[in-house]
């Protein structure tokens, strides 16, 4: 192969002709790439999975899952990042998990949830702390300042005591706040 050949303009085909190919390609392959992403982050896909577990009722009957404001959390609300370059890093670690939908024996089960429920959970809490809960904090903006006047005074001053150590000494939403959507194992 004639590597100068890569360089060089194409005798047959114009740049510009080359440019406005590559310019259509790329806009395809982005648009592409973003409902791709955006299908395999549906409750409906989580779902293909999960399908037999409790999952989603324990959400749906969590203050998530159709609460006084009328709205329901979906998966990727609590599971993925809200950044665009975090959120394309996470799906791509999480695409792993494909893999293991297809060899783990009993993987959609029931009985496998309830036997890895603790593991599964000390792995999300994990992946919470070490983004500060940003996923928790993406909506429940107002928790350190300015809070709702619904509010129970007793979360009121917890929250404000919190807020008021150094940030490398607060607590995040889940130190305090397991079990908000999904049942936390008590073993």
């Amino acid at each position: 192969m004639n590597w100068r050949a890569l360089f060089k303009p194409s005798a047959k085909y114009s740049i510009l002709s080359l440019l406005v190919v590559g310019i259509v390609v790329g806009v395809i392959g982005y648009f592409a790439t973003q409902q791709t992403l955006h299908a395999t982050s549906s409750d409906a896909f989580c779902m293909t999975c999960h399908s037999n577990h409790s999952l989603k009722d324990e959400v749906l009957a969590s203050a998530h899952g159709g609460n006084e404001h009328g709205f329901t959390v979906q998966c990727q609300d609590c599971h993925l990042p809200h950044s665009p370059i975090k959120y394309l890093m996470k799906k791509i670690v999480v695409s792993k998990d494909l893999y293991g939908f297809l060899t783990i024996d009993g993987f959609n089960t029931q009985a496998w949830l309830d036997e890895h429920r603790k593991e599964q959970a000390d792995k999300a809490l994990e992946y919470f702390r070490a983004n500060d809960s940003a996923n928790c904090q993406h909506c429940h903006t107002r928790i350190y300042q300015n809070q709702p006047e619904s509010m129970k005074k007793i979360a009121v001053r917890m929250h404000t005591m919190n807020f008021q150590k150094e940030p490398d000494k607060r607590k995040t939403c889940v130190d305090c706040h397991k079990g908000v959507a999904h049942v936390y194992p008590k073993d």
